[in-house]
């Protein structure tokens, strides 16, 4: 498993996902890093549902207002399903400096051209081949694809790799 990063950042943009998704898009740019990318960016989920993904979106927002030294609202709970609010918040906070835990993160993608058209599958674990087929495992224990020789005309294996934002902290 690959270590957990952290980098100083500065938060340069905040932008609403649509308003059906309640989300924010956050990007920050590193300071002194050597990271391989120029831009990290977040997704921070705001839904008025009580989930984990909302529980974290809501936490991640007084996290970086408590950075820049911004009042929280005085009931937190009322960020959740309101990301114009939030947005209006951390735009507030542009410019500032923040560390970032970061943990890198994969996702792998088999694509094969056949006879019947483009098929594609997401979040491989392993790519078995043999003389007559391709056997595509797939993660969280979904069942196997099998891709036989003679109906192959291309495959491609892809590889997207991306940071998380695992916590954000006050520089001090």
């Amino acid at each position: 498993m690959r270590s957990r990063r952290r980098v100083n950042a500065v938060l340069s943009e905040v932008t609403e996902v649509g308003a059906s998704s309640a989300a924010l898009d956050l990007t920050f740019l590193p300071r002194r890093s050597r990271l391989v990318v120029e831009r990290i960016e977040d997704r921070v989920a705001l839904a008025p549902a009580d989930s984990v993904a909302a529980a974290l979106g809501r936490a991640r927002v007084l996290r970086l207002l408590r950075a820049a030294r911004i009042a929280a609202p005085p009931e937190p709970a009322s960020l959740l399903g309101d990301p114009t609010r939030a947005a209006a918040l951390l735009r507030r906070a542009l410019g500032v400096e923040v560390a970032l835990e970061l943990q890198p993160r994969s996702t792998v993608r088999f694509t094969v051209w056949t006879d019947r058209g483009v098929e594609s599958v997401a979040d491989v674990a392993d790519v078995v081949e043999d003389e007559h087929a391709w056997l595509v495992h797939r993660r969280g224990g979904r069942p196997p694809v099998l891709f036989p020789r003679d109906c192959v005309i291309r495959r491609q294996t892809d590889c997207e790799t991306w940071f998380e934002v695992t916590a954000v902290e006050r520089l001090t």
